[in-house]
């Protein structure tokens, strides 16, 4: 049974665009385990800074004007002693991250390979903890990549079968099916909307869909726990969400079509501009 939470959650603001005071009080409140568990979503960034750490290391521009992703739990001061094995900080590193730090020390990877690997063990742990609401998001959240992935490459001509995540029915079904829902619009009503909008080149509005659309799936998990650790993560969920939006403005839409088309290129296993094996 989930700890409840019911002075916290009565007290929650309205999300006003103060993310990280707002997650500093809420992590203050939380009991250690449960603290631990919402830092396990923040870790988002952190990989993200972590390769941008390994990206600046090798001499690769990281073509964005992010200097750091935030909220996150660890500083880029504890990021760089990660890499040579000196991190003493207070919070323990997650078992995803300690085993990628450990491959990634051997060398031999290419940019792509050492993106997809930390994404693909922060996944598998995603989808393996402890708490429901975290594995749910993150085995929805593959789903979500997955049919993202597949729609970009077959709009690009690429393989789907380079790109995907995970070994289950989901990517064998994409893999196969010749139909323009993949024969999945039943389970995922959604894929319409996605294709559409990737077609079109509408990607701020992409984005926002699949944000809208997890969102979504996150609020049915907990519409009947108002009181619970789990309405907290959605809630943190919704307000990152929005934090990060505020901070995009129009030029962002260069950004964005640079993101996903670079990530597909990898994927597919097309060196981009600047990539080289390290």
């Amino acid at each position: 049974m989930s700890r409840q939470y019911p002075y916290l959650v009565s007290g929650l603001p309205d999300p006003d665009g103060r993310y990280p005071e707002i997650l500093a009080e809420i992590l203050e409140e939380l009991h250690p385990d449960d603290r631990e568990v919402l830092r396990f979503l923040l870790f988002r960034n952190d990989n993200k800074n972590l390769l941008k750490l390994l990206r600046f290391r090798d001499g690769i521009s990281t073509h964005d004007n992010v200097q750091f992703h935030s909220p996150a739990v660890f500083s880029f001061a504890e990021l760089e002693n990660m890499l040579i094995g000196e991190y003493d900080g207070d919070i323990p590193l997650p078992a995803y991250l300690l085993q990628f730090l450990e491959e990634e020390s051997a060398g031999g990877w290419t940019v792509r390979e050492r993106e997809n690997r930390l994404l693909q063990l922060y996944y598998r742990e995603g989808i393996r903890h402890h708490n429901e609401f975290i594995r749910n998001m993150f085995l929805f959240k593959q789903d979500l990549k997955n049919i993202l992935l597949a729609l970009n490459a077959r709009l690009e001509g690429f393989k789907i079968e380079r790109i995907t995540i995970g070994n289950y029915d989901l990517p064998a079904q994409l893999q196969v099916s010749a139909a323009a829902d993949f024969g999945l619009s039943a389970e995922y009503p959604f894929i319409s909307t996605l294709a559409e909008l990737l077609q079109s080149d509408r990607l701020l509005e992409l984005e926002h869909e699949v944000d809208r659309i997890l969102l979504s799936y996150c609020e049915e998990m907990v519409k009947l726990q108002p009181f619970s650790l789990e309405y907290i993560l959605f809630y943190v969920l919704g307000l990152g969400m929005r934090y990060r939006w505020q901070a995009l403005n129009d030029r962002d839409g260069e950004r964005v079509l640079d993101t996903i088309t670079q990530g597909i290129l990898r994927r597919a296993g097309i060196p981009t501009p600047g990539e080289q094996t390290v």
